[in-house]
């Protein structure tokens, strides 16, 4: 008779459980899986377009303005698109495409939405560095609104003090949230203004005399306006994506697009942000940083308004200026709409006009 030591038996029975064990899990291997989740494959693999990230269709894109210079975007949905990427080149939010189109799910191909340039929205300054989730469950913000507004990727990213973001909500309603001061009332002293006639001695009617009003644009273009008239001479969209710390669509972001002498460029999508905030306070913020401030104009400039279309200001940058003439032809973002650029004759003597940047 054969003895077993001890240490033999165990290894034998440890052996035999663990065949036992191995035949009943091939067995029975669908009763594991059941329930778990499956493989996911990429739609770019199945597409077989090698995971190649298809751009927006410039040629699919429409620009209307109405009387009023408001724009409105019209885009063909691409047979590559879907809204959250329609939304994210746009500067909008799926929820406002849905809203403006009458869409519960996503758009069609060969659908035109239409896009406006008008919806609420304030650009707000950071104050403190926080984190996008945190900041957004603090004002009761849409978190997936305020990362495609403003390009953020990740939620774990952080919001730097000074950093300028669009939030799609109203001002008043900003005011509600605590996300802004509302402005103190301001008292106007009543004043006593005295008219007196205007007595023409010689007899006929007054006489006027106009500055001439004949610009020329970048291109050659010959502009005739009347006098104190803003005319439009082109406009177009822009959206490509430039990082620069500015929010994109808005006129602050285009005007450092296009000034790399003040705001340079660090790639080709990226550029160093030398100044922030809104653009009424460009003029002090530029000459804090060292850059020359003039009250003239000339071209090449970045011209600063204190007020237009907006109590955060206007910025855009000086295509031509004739001394002689008076005429100033100027390139701008949203004066027409976001992502809308437009070429227009301004009048050197408006007062909206706070000052114009130079390089250092």
């Amino acid at each position: 008779m054969i003895t077993f030591r001890r240490i033999n038996y165990v290894k034998f029975v440890t052996s035999l459980f663990l065949i036992v064990f191995f035949i009943f899990v091939i067995v029975y291997a669908d009763k594991f899986t059941k329930g778990e989740d499956k493989l996911s494959i990429d739609s770019s693999f199945i597409e077989g377009d090698g995971g190649i990230s298809h751009e927006i269709s410039v040629d699919a894109i429409t620009v209307n303005i109405d009387n009023q210079d408001n724009g409105t975007i019209q885009y063909v949905v691409q047979p590559w698109d879907n809204l959250f990427k329609i939304a994210s080149t746009f500067g909008t939010t799926i929820s406002t495409i849905q809203k403006n189109n009458t869409l519960k799910w996503e758009a069609q191909v060969g659908q035109t939405l239409k896009i406006t340039t008008n919806d609420d929205g304030i650009v707000y300054t950071v104050k403190d560095k926080t984190n996008v989730v945190v900041f957004a469950n603090k004002y009761n913000l849409n978190v997936q609104d305020l990362m495609t507004l403003n390009y953020i990727a990740d939620q774990t990213e952080l919001l730097t003090p000074g950093q300028e973001i669009t939030i799609n909500i109203s001002k008043e309603k900003a005011y509600d949230l605590w996300l802004l001061e509302k402005p103190k009332p301001e008292i106007i002293p009543k004043t006593t203004i005295t008219y007196k006639p205007v007595i023409n001695k010689a007899g006929g009617k007054p006489s006027t005399t106009k500055k001439p009003t004949v610009a020329s644009t970048s291109n050659g273009t010959s502009l005739s306006a009347a006098d104190g008239k803003q005319w439009i001479i082109s406009k177009w969209t822009y959206t490509k994506n430039i990082t620069n710390g500015f929010a994109r669509g808005q006129c602050t972001w285009y005007a450092a697009i296009i000034s790399p002498n003040i705001f340079p460029y660090t790639d080709d999508n990226s550029q160093s942000r030398t100044f922030g905030g809104n653009a009424n306070q460009w003029c002090a913020n530029a000459k804090a940083a060292g850059f020359r401030i003039w009250s003239k104009p000339s071209a090449g400039a970045v011209i600063v308004y204190s007020r237009l279309n907006s109590s955060a200001g206007h910025v855009g940058k000086v295509i031509s200026y004739s001394a002689d003439e008076g005429t100033m032809v100027i390139r701008d973002m949203n004066y027409a709409g976001k992502f809308i650029v437009t070429e227009r004759y301004e009048d050197p003597d408006n007062s909206a006009i706070k000052c114009y940047i130079y390089g250092k």
